[in-house]
């Protein structure tokens, strides 16, 4: 290399540096934002609770305490309906037949209507009459329904067909969710749209929320949030009321997480409000009761625990087992996953009570344009890796890269742009620390096979250097995504199955521009087809297509288990490995580094060192790729806080040490029996 050039390559690292301090003082906001978020709320349906606990014999108050003992902070309410009022004995709803009403003793003089809520007598107070009569009237319409003139009884007149009409969804009875904050628990309400909504209906709904004390937030129910309508003007004027009221009460948005666990359930109109509010939600994690059914209180809480843990979750809405367990009624099955889940909680740091609020945060403009900029000349950087340019080249490309990567951040703005960014230093990263390394190891002359205590030695090494070039690109990564909207999953890192493939593609391919592979390295088009019609003249053995299935498959896991679709299925002695390290350790790693990459890497130096045949060496390098870009890629997702993702990657890199350092010890006393074997064979002969 030139020694102008050198000069070239000591700017570009000068630039890659200068980004990585911009980057940790950026994680380090980013580090005391989500720290202070550390508050989970802990939520559960208050009227299924209520029949649980009274079929299991409980009174209701002292089953409530022992669920605030558990952990229970807040209950939900819904909107009522006149089954639902009809089946509690608040009210009765009854019909007529013909010109006769069923119950001719309540006098009632007009036979037009179709059905009759009969309230409380009028000599006993009634805390739910006067409410009814107002969400009938909104959802009916003022034609349909009416106070009927009696001296003994509270009774309305509907017009209506059943069963449509009992199961109306009227309104949040505001004496349920007083005697919820009564006992201490804050109030979740659990609203549905009204039909062609008007700013009429969404002002009563706020008015009768602001009676309400200890309200922590609004989960809406159903396909739309408060607010929307199919018509797009008059949508975007409704969902700013809707937006207003909850501002001006205080109330952030609950949002439930997706089942697949990227973003949310969709709701119509949702991404809208959120930003309207200027993100004040909060995320929610609740397991659909089928799934609950089919696992142990043990799993549920664990699943409960590491949401709460790896995605900014900041409620669990915990449901009910159907059927009891472990000789326990369903009120103790129930208590018993939601303590175990208060308890790993607490004992990790975490407070209960009303959920935190992610602050509406965003990196400094200038630190961030820095950042994209040096991230830009680390990609000129690893470009030279593959094709070493001339002084003149270098120098071009590194002004428009710093214009390129400071100039979109400021003129963009844009989501797309810093994740086409993260995905460049996800790919390059990993692709440099594996390329230097072996560049490194290239000029070292080792004319005979080495021991293996070398290998062990250089081995360890090696993978801490490159585990830490890796991290750069990770806390590039953190610092670039690292905003309100990406921590909320509004956006979120894309192309997550091409950031796993693509370093190991360069990697094989920078290996093919430096190593010998089958007698001969590519240097030019010329060289990769003579390489190419070596490769496709080899001869197939049956141990060789053995070899190539197994490949295959692994490559089938590797691939399908990234992203967030089903994927490749976790079986069950992968979920108790992963359940075990996740309470031994502070942040589980991920198996593709300590059971993969980094052992991988460790043989990788025993193939170079002890001669072993080049193709295997090649297959090694590969996947030692895998360790160190599934590393850089654990920052990607966002939703995880900071201090996890990178003591995540540190605990990968500490228990890959010892793994490899047993597979190297493993693969020495094998080759030791074998020959041991050899020479106790050939005496014989």
């Amino acid at each position: 290399m030139e020694k102008q050039h050198r000069y070239s390559n000591m700017l570009m690292i000068a630039a890659v540096l200068i980004g990585l301090l911009c980057s940790i003082y950026m994680c380090v906001q980013r580090y005391a934002v989500e720290e202070r978020t550390m508050t989970i709320e802990q939520a559960m349906d208050y009227d299924a609770v209520v029949s649980m606990v009274r079929n299991d014999g409980y009174d209701v108050g002292e089953a409530l305490e022992k669920f605030r003992q558990a952990g229970i902070t807040s209950f939900t309410i819904y909107d009522t309906t006149l089954n639902k009022l009809t089946q509690r004995g608040d009210i009765s709803l009854i019909t007529r037949l013909g010109f006769q009403l069923y119950y001719p003793q309540l006098q009632i003089g007009d036979l037009s209507y179709d059905y009759y809520v009969v309230g409380q007598p009028k000599d006993k107070e009634d805390p739910y009459f006067d409410e009814i009569a107002a969400d009938l009237k909104t959802r009916l319409g003022a034609d349909s329904v009416s106070v009927i003139a009696n001296s003994q009884y509270r009774i309305l007149g509907l017009r209506g067909s059943m069963p449509a009409l009992g199961d109306t969804n009227l309104g949040i009875l505001s004496a349920d969710a007083k005697a919820i904050a009564a006992r201490g628990f804050h109030v979740i309400l659990r609203p549905t749209n009204y039909s062609n909504v008007s700013k009429e209906q969404i002002d009563q709904f706020f008015q009768r929320a602001a009676d309400i004390p200890d309200v922590s937030g609004i989960m809406f129910v159903g396909k739309e949030v408060l607010g929307y309508t199919p018509d797009k003007e008059q949508r975007k004027a409704m969902l700013a009321v809707t937006a207003e009221h909850m501002k001006a009460q205080g109330l952030p948005f609950y949002m439930i997480e997706a089942a697949n666990q990227l973003q949310y359930d969709r709701q119509d109109g949702m991404y809208d409000l959120a930003d309207l509010l200027d993100y004040q939600t909060v995320r929610i994690y609740a397991m659909s009761k089928e799934e609950l059914e089919k696992i142990t209180p043990e799993e549920a809480a664990m699943r409960f625990y590491i949401s709460d843990l790896e995605r900014n979750v900041r409620v669990n809405l915990y449901p009910l087992y159907k059927k009891p367990l472990h000789g326990m009624n369903l009120t103790e099955t129930n208590l018993s996953y939601i303590q175990e889940t208060s308890r790993k909680l607490k004992d990790r740091g975490y407070a209960l009570g009303r959920a935190s609020i992610m602050e509406g945060y965003y990196p400094n403009a200038l630190l961030l344009a820095v950042t994209a900029a040096a991230a830009a000349c680390g990609f000129v950087f690893v470009l030279n890796l593959f094709i070493p340019l001339s002084e003149k080249v270098n120098y071009i490309l590194l002004a428009l890269a710093v214009v390129g990567g400071a100039g979109g951040t400021a003129l963009f703005h844009s989501a797309l742009f810093l994740q086409l960014m993260a995905i460049g230093c996800a790919v390059a990263s990993p692709t440099a620390a594996m390329l230097l390394l072996l560049d490194w190891w290239r000029k070292k002359p080792i004319d005979a096979p080495l021991g293996y205590g070398r290998v062990v030695r250089d081995g360890a090494v090696g993978l801490t250097c490159a585990v830490a070039i890796a991290m750069i690109g990770g806390l590039y990564i953190a610092a670039m995504l690292g905003n309100i909207r990406f921590f909320m999953e509004f956006d979120f890192y894309r192309g997550v199955k091409l950031t796993f493939v693509l370093p190991i593609l360069l990697v094989a391919a920078g290996y093919l521009l430096r190593f010998p592979l089958w007698g001969r390295t590519i240097a030019s088009p010329q060289d990769f087809a003579a390489f190419a019609k070596d490769f496709l003249n080899i001869p197939i053995k049956m141990g060789t297509l053995i070899l190539l299935g197994m490949l295959a498959m692994v490559a089938f896991i590797f691939v399908g288990r990234s992203g967030h679709t089903a994927g490749v299925p976790v079986p069950d002695f992968e979920v108790a490995l992963r359940r075990f390290l996740e309470n031994a350790m502070y942040a589980r790693p991920r198996e593709k580094e300590f059971l993969v990459g980094h052992p991988a890497f460790f043989l990788m130096v025993a193939a170079m060192y002890r001669k072993w045949p080049q193709i295997l060496h090649f297959l090694l390098v590969l996947a030692a790729t895998i360790g160190v870009g599934s590393m850089v890629e654990t920052f990607a997702h966002i939703r995880t806080p900071f201090l996890m993702s990178f003591i995540r990657g540190i605990d990968g890199w500490l228990l890959g040490l010892p793994l490899g350092i047993i597979g190297v010890c493993g693969v020495a006393f094998l080759e030791y029996i074998t020959n041991w074997l050899g020479k106790r064979v050939k005496p014989r002969e």
